[in-house]
């Protein structure tokens, strides 16, 4: 029995003599680092969701960014526990990195463009927006990326490069937005009569704005009629509801009271053209 604990310490001995205590070491380091990344991770998650000034996406990106960081700092104490140089790995990983960055300028463009859009929040998902000429509803911000779907139900994915360097309108951000509708009459049309019905469609509708005051003026003599701009405010939501719904009480209105929107139309005037001359004859001939 004495010679069998002798064996087992003759063995720690050697074991640990021959680098088994930075073995022990890097597996202790290991679960604590785990351990410690777990709970500051989950602390961290748990703060951002609080804030009020950050979203969802800021808040993932920012615990992501967070473990991302542990592990590494928990990789290099893990080679240093073994007894390897981290001087050199640290060296040899730089330099893979900075050949990642070199052949992917664009893509961490985009990234960095992503970072920015989270934490700026030019928009949050559910806005209404035009970016570069497409607009539609946010559904989706990432780090690359920004998803789109627009009014047909189209979805559009926009790189966060293009999303940055564009004119971003945001209606959501608005709490009015103005509705502008060209209202074409004939030139028989009574000014006075088109404005009084005009009027009443708008008095009518509760979701009309009153300041700033709703316009309707004669803008413009057209080719084929009187023009007439219509310009009101409402909130953002409501928009297209009351945009088709002037249209169509305008229509209906103007049917009603005999008010005729022209067709666009040309006059030709034929002329009779001069008998020609003796001389115009004998040129001809």
């Amino acid at each position: 029995m004495e010679e069998f604990w002798n064996d087992v310490k003759q063995f720690f001995r050697a074991f640990l003599s021959g680098g088994g205590l930075n073995i022990v070491k890097a597996i202790a380091i290991f679960v604590l680092g785990i351990l410690v990344i777990r709970i500051v991770s989950y602390t961290v998650r748990k703060q951002t969701v609080k804030s009020r000034r950050l979203d969802n996406a800021a808040s993932t990106f920012i615990t992501s960014m967070v473990a991302l960081i542990a592990y590494v700092l928990l990789a290099l104490a893990l080679i240093g526990a073994l007894g390897f140089s981290t001087a050199g790995i640290v060296a040899a990983f730089s330099s893979v990195m900075l050949a990642i960055a070199l052949g992917m300028q664009d893509a961490l463009s985009s990234l960095t463009n992503g970072i920015l859009l989270i934490f700026t929040k030019p928009f949050r998902s559910g806005d209404y927006v035009d970016i570069d000429g497409t607009s539609g509803t946010v559904r989706e911000i990432k780090l690359f990326s920004v998803k789109i779907t627009t009014t047909d139900n189209l979805t559009v994915i926009i790189p966060n490069s293009t999303v940055l360097s564009s004119v971003i309108t945001n209606y959501s951000r608005m709490s009015l937005r103005r509705l502008e509708i060209v209202v074409p009459v004939s030139y028989n049309s009574d000014v006075d009569a088109v404005k009084e019905i005009v009027g009443r469609i708008i008095g009518a509708d509760s979701r009309i704005a009153s300041l700033p005051a709703p316009f309707f003026r004669l803008t413009e003599y057209g080719a084929s009629s009187l023009n007439f701009t219509l310009r009101v405010w409402t909130e953002p939501g409501d928009f297209w509801n009351v945009k088709f719904d002037l249209l169509e009480g305008i229509l209906r209105a103007f049917r009603a009271e005999g008010v005729e929107i022209p067709f666009d139309q040309l006059d030709v005037h034929l002329v009779n053209a001069p008998a020609a001359t003796a001389e115009e004859k004998g040129g001809a001939k």
